[in-house]
């Protein structure tokens, strides 16, 4: 089961029905209404539409309201939310770390083996700077985000 199946299956489990394909009048990827999540006919990608599914999945159990308008700070301040939990869902460092150890040592590549979009990871890349600063213990190695995602371990050989 790939990660967009999985978010169905989860969409499914807390009673949210799904549409795809919906040809939106906005830019919007996805918008949730009541129990209903639209995705937009424009998402090309798998990984693409198992972001926008889980980023609505997600703003279904925590936001409250019509939270569009993004200039609005109690709006922007539950978006903010919304993806802080999306990447520790979609790009969790344990999942990232694992990847690197395994090989994967550019961004597209860590992406594509978490079936997620490069713009997903690299946004939760800067939101664990952000979170963390620019490095990270983890277990007997060292996580770093800047200049680019490198572990320690990397470096030395």
């Amino acid at each position: 089961m790939n990660l967009y199946e999985q978010w169905l299956q989860k969409a499914d489990d807390i009673g949210l029905s799904v549409a795809e394909n919906v040809p939106f009048e906005s830019q919007a990827k996805g918008l949730i209404c009541g129990d209903c999540i639209g995705l937009n006919q424009n998402i090309e990608t798998t990984a693409e539409k198992a972001c926008v599914l889980a980023e609505e999945v997600i703003h279904s159990q925590v936001n409250v309201g019509n939270i569009c308008d993004l200039r609005v700070s109690g709006n922007s301040r539950q978006e903010r939310k919304t993806r802080k939990i999306l990447r520790h869902h979609l790009a969790d460092l344990k999942t990232i770390v694992s990847l690197m150890k395994s090989g994967c040592k550019e961004v597209n590549e860590i992406a594509e083996k978490m079936g997620i979009t490069e713009d997903l990871l690299s946004e939760a890349i800067s939101g664990y700077k952000e979170e963390y600063g620019i490095s990270i213990p983890f277990g007997d190695d060292v996580l770093y985000f800047e200049p680019t995602i490198v572990l320690k371990s990397q470096l030395r050989g």
